[in-house]
């Protein structure tokens, strides 16, 4: 079992860590869980430093008055959109937390541990099918810890641009009614989230002025897009993309089915998301 702040002492555990955590694909985003808080800072802080600082050090700009992201605070379009973000992530973060809870036999209260392969699955598989089941699993609890990164990541960065972050909602988040005691209802239950995810970060980057935070938006739309293919597959479903209510696309036409993503406006996002609130 990996302790992380083993992790973070024990340079071969570090390197263990790592070698499982790159084979599913999340190395980089896995580091952010081993770095020292004040790294971590320092990281991002130096990573945006002159654009993204100098974009966010003024008073309210014109481009804040717009109604791109409605009801998000910000002192211009660009703080607006990573707090349009991270109101996404605090939601994806806590209903992986309660997902991964419910699938391992945890509290529903309980905090995501500081141990994450201390998770064991205590539900049956459902209709995934016992011999996938410890894959799907995994994926869950690790992509639990992905969004946890996310949330953290935009936090520090907000703050190090000089913001101020939205707070999460007080009354807390819930998961959707009628799931059933086993992993495959569990993960269904996370996939509309994943997919409104995916096509949150689409729609919110055309209105991004800073090209740095254009492209931190992209990197993570990336994940959770390949969070929803993992899903989908592993719960039998083609990987998409698939076609939704409000989907929007660049291409009027796209050449053929799966080819290209769509996206949402950051007002139906927003109104999508809402449904998760208590």
């Amino acid at each position: 079992m990996f302790e992380l702040d083993q992790i973070r002492r024990d340079a071969p555990t570090r390197r263990r860590f790592m070698k499982l955590m790159g084979a599913a694909g999340i190395g980089a985003a896995a580091m952010r869980l081993v770095e020292t808080p004040e790294a971590y800072a320092a990281d991002v802080a130096s990573r945006y430093a002159g654009g993204a600082s100098a974009d966010a050090a003024a008073t309210v700009s014109p481009d804040a008055k717009t109604n791109h992201f409605p009801g998000i605070p910000g002192r211009n379009v660009n703080e607006q959109a990573l707090n349009f973000a991270l109101t996404l992530e605090l939601l994806e973060a806590d209903l992986y937390r309660q997902a991964l809870n419910a699938a391992s036999g945890h509290s529903n209260s309980a905090p995501l541990s500081t141990a994450p392969t201390g998770y064991r699955l205590k539900v049956p598989a459902g209709s995934i099918g016992a011999g996938a089941s410890a894959d799907a699993f995994d994926y869950l609890r690790i992509f639990a810890y992905v969004e946890a990164t996310h949330r953290d990541f935009l936090i520090t960065t907000i703050k190090s641009m000089g913001g101020t972050p939205v707070k999460a909602n007080p009354r807390g988040y819930k998961l959707p009614p009628g799931i059933k005691p086993n992993l495959s209802s569990i993960l269904g239950a996370i996939l509309p989230l994943e997919e409104t995810g995916v096509r949150a970060y689409l729609g919110a980057i055309p209105f991004v002025t800073n090209n740095t935070i254009a492209q931190a938006a992209a990197e993570i739309f990336s994940t959770e897009a390949r969070h929803s293919a993992v899903i989908n597959t592993v719960l039998g479903n083609d990987a998409g993309p698939h076609k939704m209510a409000g989907d929007q696309s660049v291409v009027p036409k796209p050449p053929a089915d799966n080819a290209l993503e769509y996206f949402l406006a950051p007002s139906v996002v927003l109104e999508r998301a809402s449904a998760f609130f208590k």
